[in-house]
């Protein structure tokens, strides 16, 4: 096998050791998949650079769900000429319950750049790129999630149409 092949390899096992440790509720497994120096973006004031760091915005963020479950789809890896740094995309499906009895389903993908530490694969960048995203309301409900107008009458995304 080559190195290249051996690399490749190692990243996409890199992506699937980050979702299984979300899967599991694993913090140290999952902040293990970064760099010391790495940042993290879920978007607008959800970004945060260094380990301690991230795995402080992750802890936040998995307090919010009773269950997450993330299933790695499709992705590519592009390794630099050194072979020690790359980047790559990676797209995935996640469902999830929260805390509060909402549920859903989100479509997305992670534009990456890895890093070789001490022989060892690490995100360096991880940036969330949502695509679709989908939730019900309380246990039980079902149906699209209304669209809420603090200034007038709830609204549902299915039918344009005063609900109340």
């Amino acid at each position: 096998m080559t190195e290249n092949l051996r690399s490749h390899n190692a990243i996409s096992d890199l992506v699937h050791r980050y979702a299984n440790a979300v899967n599991d509720r694993d913090s140290e497994a999952w902040s293990s998949t970064f760099a010391l120096e790495a940042s993290w973006d879920l978007g607008p004031e959800r970004a945060v650079k260094g380990r301690a760091e991230i795995l402080s915005l992750w802890t936040k963020e998995m307090q919010r769900f009773r269950k997450v479950v993330q299933i790695v789809d499709s992705g590519t890896v592009d390794l630099d000429r050194s072979g020690r740094s790359g980047s790559g995309r990676w797209y995935f499906k996640e469902h999830f319950e929260r805390n509060d009895g909402t549920s859903g389903f989100m479509v997305a993908h992670y534009d990456d750049e890895y890093l070789k530490v001490n022989g060892q694969w690490l995100f360096a960048v991880r940036s969330l790129v949502l695509h679709d995203r989908q939730t019900s309301g309380a246990e039980g409900e079902t149906g699209p999630t209304p669209i809420v107008d603090p200034l007038g009458p709830e609204v549902s995304t299915a039918t344009g149409q005063n609900d109340r």
